[in-house]
């Protein structure tokens, strides 16, 4: 160890004595070493690292395929079908998120959490670490209103009061009792932000709620594998269409239930794109250690008398190797503290690029399995350095060194092989990321290059949060978003502004609908938006034929539809649609929504198609009705989905955000601030 130190010292001194050196090589590989912990941090927040349950690779979500589309939420009915019919597991639960107020006080804390079955708890290996979970008789229709709180609520809200068990605590101006608290740091993968509180579903299993708004969790019996499970699968759908073929329409023509497991849900695609971005990041590492070997093969050139005259007077090549192997482990040290660093800017700057639904992103940062990496790599980039140099310093001819000019003659030979051989592998390696970069940057193009239909410049979208229960009424919402609407276009910078159930490329509603006097003109998935006065104009979605929608289109007024481009090509062909009637709602003469009763509507405009969910995705048919002539809607929407959002055109580079958020709380001061 004596020897160790000592190398380490002479190592430092050494390095010092050449600052332009050591600097060029200690930041060219910090950035690399940076680069790839920030990546690796988000690779193994996503990927790595375990789900905060027992057995995960158990644990699958259950949906439904319906041939045109896949859903990863089902009914109430199926859920019971499922959990009373299949043989493959050891328990079937399901939960619903939950956002709420708790408290009696004048502005009652916002909070959020679930809906969830008896076994739920169970099925996810977890327990209460204070109390006890549900019990079945909680959850039955009628049954005792009570609560497990989740660990942080309790403490913040609380101040982890041990004798909370008991207590009674309001939500949405309900009393509930308290009969256990979540351990700390735990949260449901679904959504990290929903764990204030857990309570009892109280379902009851009706086959004419066909609200698909239930998340099917099941955990697989021990030695049973995935394809057992989607084979008992299907079975249970090919059962569930002979027992209830009211409830089998025409396109459940699919596989029927449908497995999920937790990769499929929360990584998908993104688990390949982060390794992609994990490999190239390592290419950029490897352009780095070519670099450094390089200027540390270059720096063994320039010091091959130093080595000759160190053997001559008795220093073996082992001893000169191990001292090569010290400055270059030193080299590296500094490297990966200062690239710890970066990697830690780096992975702040990453989560700020991110979309705010990549899965777990609260628990992506470093940690020990990141600092190993760290360290690992700086080990490994030293170790290869260090014996890179010896094995250069091994090749000297010490007498040619000794003599006069025994620099450059050594030097021609093995040591420009060496360099080539590195400039080449470097060469090589830009070539591969420059490729990579180039089609990125023509995806990145052609992306920018989508006609979105509509213009986002100077486009302001503005998404509400959780919904009050008195919302819910009939027309309450559309009341607020207009008294709300009024005071923006008073605001100085809004050109336009105009509500909507679904903002841009943030969500969508499906709903069935049919063309009256066309029985073959019919689906149950068309995209179906709720609109205010002047959504076109504001989002300047061109009109191609008729009209847009105006003040006069109200509750008393004649119920009307606009239509994409789309959805006219689909259906009508060469015919003018203008004037044709649709049935939303209704497929084949049948109504598919339990107390939903929508009037036919007569189609009086045609607009552009738009891109409603992603870039990549082809304009899908689109129908759009007035907001005020969907009051009822309007208020199933609101428990469901939300009081969507409005959209404001501002002139210039004036923001209003200010100004909407002081018109929501002279309006309404117990909503959750929007999000812009």
């Amino acid at each position: 160890m004596g020897t160790v130190f000592k190398d380490i010292r002479y190592a430092a001194r050494t390095l010092r004595r050449s600052p332009g050196f050591t600097i060029a090589a200690v930041l060219t590989l910090a950035l690399g070493i940076g680069a790839n912990t920030a990546v690796f941090s988000v690779v193994n927040g996503v990927v790595l690292r375990p789900l905060p349950y027992p057995d995960p690779e158990r644990l699958v979500f259950i949906g439904w395929d319906y041939g045109q589309f896949e859903s990863t939420s089902e009914t109430v009915f199926k859920f019971a079908y499922i959990r009373e019919h299949s043989r493959v597991f050891e328990g079937v639960s399901t939960l619903q998120f939950w956002e709420t107020e708790l408290g009696t006080a004048e502005v009652p804390d916002e909070v959020s959490g679930f809906r969830v079955s008896e076994d739920f708890f169970r099925v996810n290996g977890v327990q209460p670490v204070l109390g006890r979970p549900f019990l079945p008789e909680e959850d039955i229709p009628g049954g005792p209103r009570v609560v497990v709180l989740g660990h942080d609520i309790w403490r913040t809200r609380f101040d982890s009061d041990p004798n909370i068990l008991g207590a009674s605590v309001r939500l949405g101006g309900e009393p509930y009792t308290v009969v256990g608290v979540m351990p700390a740091g735990f949260s449901f993968a679904e959504n990290p932000r929903s764990d204030d509180f857990f309570v009892p579903f109280q379902l009851d299993p009706d086959p004419g709620d066909a609200r698909m708004d239930h998340f099917i969790r099941a955990r697989i019996r021990p030695g049973v594998s995935l394809d057992q499970v989607r084979a008992d699968l299907l079975a249970v759908s090919r059962q569930f269409k002979a027992d209830h073929p009211e409830l089998d329409r025409e396109n459940e023509s699919g596989i029927g239930a449908r497995l999920w497991t937790y990769g499929d849900i929360f990584v998908g695609g993104l688990e390949r794109t982060l390794w992609v971005l994990f490999g190239a990041v390592g290419f950029v590492l490897l352009i780095a250690c070519a670099n450094v070997a390089n200027l540390l093969l270059a720096r063994s050139t320039s010091r091959r008398r130093e080595m000759a005259i160190r053997a001559a007077v008795g220093a073996g090549r082992g001893r000169i190797a191990a001292q090569l192997l010290a400055e270059s482990l030193l080299l590296t040290s500094i490297a990966a503290a200062a690239g710890l660093l970066l990697g830690v800017w780096g992975v702040d700057g990453l989560l700020a690029l991110a979309p705010n639904w990549l899965p777990r992103m609260e628990e992506i940062g470093l940690d020990g399995r990141v600092l190993a990496f760290t360290i690992g790599m700086a080990a490994v980039t030293g170790t290869v350095f260090g014996l890179a140099a010896a094995w250069h310093a091994y090749r000297t001819d010490l007498n040619s060194s000794l003599r006069d000019g025994g620099m450059r003659q050594a030097s021609s030979r093995a040591g420009v092989r060496v360099r080539s051989a590195f400039v080449a592998a470097q060469a090589g390696l830009a070539v591969v990321l420059l490729t990579g970069a180039g089609l990125l940057i023509g995806s990145f193009y052609r992306l920018q290059s989508v006609n979105l239909g509509f213009d986002p410049e100077g486009v302001m979208a503005v998404a509400f949060g959780r919904t009050p229960p008195e919302y819910q009424a009939e027309g309450r919402i559309w009341e607020f978003q207009r008294q709300l609407l009024e005071r923006i276009q008073r605001t100085p910078g809004v050109a336009s502004a105009a509500a909507t159930s679904a903002l841009p490329l943030r969500g969508q509603l499906n709903f069935p609908m049919t063309v009256v006097g066309r029985p073959d003109a019919t689906k149950e998935n068309v995209q179906w938006r709720l609109i205010g006065p002047g959504y076109f104009q504001t989002m300047r979605t061109p009109i191609v034929r008729g009209r847009e929608f105006t003040e006069h289109d109200d509750a008393q007024a004649t119920p009307v539809a606009i239509i994409n481009e789309t959805f006219a090509r689909k259906y009508f062909g060469e015919e003018n649609p203008i004037g044709q009637r649709i049935d939303i709602g209704t497929v084949g003469g049948q109504e598919l929504i339990p107390d939903f009763d929508d009037p036919e509507r007569v189609i009086v405009g045609i607009v552009a198609d738009t891109r409603a969910m992603t870039l990549e995705a082809e304009p899908q048919e689109i129908m759009y009705t007035p907001r005020a002539q969907e009051p009822a809607l309007g208020a199933i929407l609101a428990e469901y989905v939300g009081m969507g959002g409005l959209v404001i055109r501002t002139q210039g580079a004036t923001s209003v955000a200010p100004a909407v958020r002081a018109a929501i709380r002279d309006l309404d001061p117990r909503l959750p601030a929007p999000e812009f």
